[in-house]
């Protein structure tokens, strides 16, 4: 089930699919089943609607938790990637307090970390977002070790504050690599695909329409398929149509790239 809803990445709308045709399969498999015994009289058809109507209440109690649950994974994404740009932007400012000749250096090292992280939040798969974290990690080392070496020659309080602004990047990058993760556990994802595979076999079961009649079959399947799949793609970071994008980092670069004409 992981490897399924991990194909979300590259594989969006064929997840959809799928998750669409099995939920109407499981209605037909419902339906048929009815039409096969439909001698049901008036207390088994009682029974049926009360099963469907407790079945349906406890699966939309079940979606919402796992809504909230996803939705808070997502904010909490976006909450990293504002607070990379917060201590990007925030070292871009101390590196003024240095001197002349070390500005320049710590600027160009600043600006390729923060084209890193650009990268990193608009990577496609995983592989290539480990490799860029990896290299993000080694420009803050470089740039770490750099200002060591100032504060070694001049111990002051404004090499003391830049080290300490350097040492947020690393803490905000680690954030985000604690952020950066699946919300929803498999177990989770199997119950409510439990759930929605018998939600719709017993509407498939109570739906009483004529052959040819039953368009209203695959509304339920339709609608669940679509919930599963936002669900999904909320939940799966950095992947699919939903995704955190870096607006904030973007700013920061495009600031840095036009400021000799804003001065």
């Amino acid at each position: 089930m992981q490897e399924f809803f991990g194909a979300i990445d590259g594989y969006s709308w064929i997840v959809l699919v799928c998750i669409f045709a099995g939920l109407s399969l499981a209605a037909c498999l419902g339906k048929f089943s009815w039409g096969s015994r439909h001698q049901h009289d008036s207390s088994t058809a009682a029974e049926l609607q009360i099963v469907l109507g407790a079945t349906l209440s406890l699966f939309g109690l079940l979606v919402g938790f796992l809504v909230s649950v996803a939705i808070n994974g997502y904010n909490s994404r976006v909450a990293a990637e504002e607070n990379e740009a917060t201590a990007i932007g925030n070292a871009f400012q101390h590196t003024s307090l240095l001197q002349e000749r070390y500005q320049a250096p710590a600027e160009a090292m600043l600006q390729d970390y923060l084209r890193l992280r650009i990268a990193f939040f608009e990577a496609s798969n995983d592989q290539q977002r480990a490799q860029l974290r990896l290299e993000s990690m080694q420009v803050q080392t470089t740039m770490w070790e750099f200002i060591s070496q100032l504060a070694q020659r001049q111990p002051d309080p404004v090499i003391a504050k830049a080290l300490t602004v350097s040492s947020e990047l690393y803490v905000s990058q680690q954030k985000t690599v604690a952020s950066w993760r699946h919300q929803i556990p498999i177990a989770a994802w199997t119950i409510l695909v439990i759930f929605g595979l018998c939600s719709n076999y017993l509407i498939g079961n109570n739906i009483r329409g004529k052959s040819g009649r039953n368009r209203l079959l695959f509304f339920m399947p339709a609608v669940t398929a679509l919930t599963l799949f936002m669900i999904a793609e909320i939940d799966a970071p950095g992947k699919g149509v939903i995704h955190v994008t870096p607006e904030n980092l973007k700013d920061i670069l495009y600031m840095l790239e036009h400021r000799a004409l804003m001065q």
